[in-house]
């Protein structure tokens, strides 16, 4: 008995040991557990940055630049510079729509809407 004793007390001790450290560390956190729904708060006065927002904008931006995803820009930032100029007038692409023949109209509908049955 005294072999499964040994072993058992160490597991415990480990177990009781970790979930300390883990109730430490979000105890530092800004996120902290909660009973409700959603099963934590969040507390912004505890978060602790070694950036200012100036810094992180400035690397939003410079991600941007340098083709990164515009995902989660949400508007906050200028836009990608992004150049699509045409050399058409609009009443050429509009003749060019109205002068095209039933099979290239029926190709780009096809491209737009799918099959046309």
């Amino acid at each position: 008995m005294q072999k499964t004793r040994t072993p058992l007390m160490a597991v415990l001790s480990a177990a009781a040991l970790s979930l300390t450290l883990a109730n430490t560390a979000m105890a530092s956190s800004y996120i902290h557990s909660d009973n409700s729904e959603k099963g934590y708060k969040t507390f912004p006065e505890h978060f602790q940055s070694d950036k200012t927002r100036a810094q992180v904008q400035a690397e939003a931006v410079e991600f941007l630049k340098n083709g990164g995803a515009d995902t989660w820009r949400n508007n906050n930032y200028s836009a990608q510079e992004i150049s699509q100029s045409s050399t058409k007038t609009r009443e050429q692409v509009q003749n060019e729509y109205l002068n095209e023949s039933p099979e290239q109209r029926r190709a780009r509908l096809e491209l737009y809407r799918g099959r046309i049955f």
